[in-house]
């Protein structure tokens, strides 16, 4: 098969299986912000004060949170 097919195929996969495992796991978490795929919620935290970051996230949820990433 050619290079690029392969490639569109992998990423494809990674991406739906990415999707498929955050909606499965959906239900069994505490709530908490959407996630992205394969990196999840990363670019949603300051790297710089993290736990002004968390306590952010925590007053539009009620405790616990759950955040991936």
């Amino acid at each position: 098969m050619d290079p690029f097919v392969v490639l569109v195929l992998c990423l494809s996969f990674v991406l739906l299986f990415s999707l498929w495992r955050q909606s499965s796991g959906r239900r069994k978490l505490p709530p908490g912000p959407t996630p992205l795929p394969i990196i999840g919620n990363m670019l949603q935290i300051d790297v710089k004060d993290i736990c002004k970051s968390f306590s952010n996230v925590s007053m539009l949820y009620v405790p616990p949170v759950t955040c991936k990433g």
